[in-house]
Order: structure tokens, then C-alpha cells, then sequence
């Protein structure tokens, strides 16, 4: 992943059904992407903006959970061999039983989780079972985290370091964004795992203004967006544009 920057789509998983999310994630693969980054539905998101919480809700809805999820791994995995994090909250895999959860997910095929809501001094447990099946554990970083803090949150990383262009929620928005060179390279001496930055990124010159900067891009709300101008027709074909002018824009 490092000595390029390369584009980390986010997609809910469900949305805007699972036939339409199985196609979408299916040409995500084969568009040239980096990594994909697969949100599990959940109802009570704290750093997702409202396009991400609006797919969550239509996915919910039609009774999208966990299992779902991981089969759409599977499908992803069974045509390609591109990276697959499972972005979720504590309390859907806490619940589902973090051993259980851990077992299955690294079976179906996924390679890390970002658990948005769980600090890495909380839930020992869950940290050592992710560590058990080899599932990287990616951390978020903020433009107000402080030295000490991400020391602590780098040494808790594996895969990649997530590093937050702003302040908020997913999508663009107001919120704290100063110094995101300094702080990349602030991540970088500490280690030598690869940086992704992402939240507020949605457009292909916003993607090239970080080439160079960053290892990989992570654009999560502009994706759900495309889906949503309309969820019964083009959703796929909008989405996988937009991937490819991302991609280019990234060569």
C-alpha cells in the first residue's frame, strides 16, 4: 500500500438492497481501487454524516444485519483478491460475540476492522480476538488528537493508519481541518504502516490534492450520494464513474 496513493471506497453493505451492494462492491473490485472499506448497517452511528446514516437506515430496513454482510464479503473475495475492511460500532459485533464475529469475519474473507466507537484501552478482549485471526485493526486520528494520544492509537494500528482531514462526520461539512500534512507526517514517524485520509473527500480534485500526501483516500459519503439521486435506477453505474475519475485522478 505505500509508494502510491490509491483510492479506498466506502460502501454500506445492503445499500441501496444487497442485490444492488453486491454489484456495486463487485465493480469496486475491479475498478482499480486500493482497498474497499465495507460499513456494516447501524442505527445509532456517531461519526457517520446523513448520507451513510440514510443507507444505513434503508438497509436496516430491509433487514440487512452482520450475516448479510459477510456473505457480501465472500462474493467480493471469490472474484478478487482486493484488501476488505469492515467498518462498524462496538455494539453489532459486541453483541453478535466478539470470538464468533472474529472467527467469521476472517473466514469470509475480510482482512481488517475499524470499530469507529471503541478506544483501544476499552474491551481488551476484542482487540486480542481480532489480533487472534489476523484482522487488521485500523484507528482513526484526529486533527485534535494530541502527541501522546497518537502515539498510543499508531501503536494500536495494524494494516493502515486512518487519518481524519477534519473534524465531524462523514461528508462534507464544517469541523476542525488545520495542518493535515504535518499531521500525516507526524503519523508517519511513527510508523511505518501506510496513511489513508479521508472525511470531507468526495471529489476527483480533492483526491489529486492528496495524491503524494497520502497512501490511500478514503470517499465514503459522495458514493452513497450517487446512489441516492435515484436508488432504483444507475445507482451502480454513477458509483463506478465516480470511482473512475477518482482512480485517474490518483494515477
Amino acid at each position: 500500500m505505500r509508494g502510491r496513493t490509491g483510492l479506498i471506497p466506502f460502501a454500506t453493505a445492503g445499500y441501496p438492497t444487497l442485490e444492488g451492494s453486491h454489484e456495486i462492491l463487485l465493480g469496486l473490485a475491479d475498478a482499480g481501487v486500493l482497498a474497499i472499506e465495507m460499513g456494516i448497517p447501524f442505527s445509532d452511528p456517531i461519526a457517520d454524516g446523513p448520507e451513510i446514516q440514510r443507507a444505513s437506515e434503508v438497509a436496516l430496513a430491509q433487514g440487512v444485519g452482520v450475516d448479510h454482510v459477510l456473505e457480501l464479503v465472500r462474493a467480493v473475495r471469490a472474484r478478487s483478491e482486493v484488501p476488505i475492511v469492515l467498518m462498524t460500532y462496538a455494539n453489532p459485533i459486541l453483541r453478535r460475540g466478539i470470538e464468533h464475529f472474529a472467527e467469521n469475519a476472517r473466514a469470509a474473507g475480510a482482512d481488517g476492522v475499524l470499530i469507529s466507537d471503541l478506544p483501544p484501552e476499552e474491551s481488551p478482549e476484542t482487540w486480542y480476538a481480532l489480533d487472534r485471526v489476523g484482522l487488521d485493526t485500523i484507528v482513526l486520528t484526529a486533527p485534535t488528537t494530541e502527541p501522546l494520544r497518537l502515539a498510543r492509537l499508531v501503536e494500536r494500528a495494524r494494516g493502515f493508519v486512518y487519518c481524519l482531514a477534519r473534524t465531524g462526520v462523514t461528508g462534507a461539512g464544517p469541523g476542525e481541518a488545520h495542518g493535515l500534512r504535518e499531521r500525516v507526517a507526524a503519523v508517519r514517524r511513527l510508523t511505518s504502516l501506510p496513511v489513508a485520509v479521508g472525511f470531507g473527500v468526495s471529489t476527483a480534485a480533492q483526491a489529486r490534492a492528496l495524491k503524494g500526501v497520502a497512501d490511500g483516500v478514503v470517499v465514503g459519503a459522495a458514493f452513497m450520494r450517487a446512489v441516492a439521486t435515484d436508488v432504483r435506477q444507475g445507482a451502480t453505474e454513477r458509483v463506478l464513474g465516480l470511482a473512475g475519475e477518482l482512480v485517474e485522478a490518483l494515477r
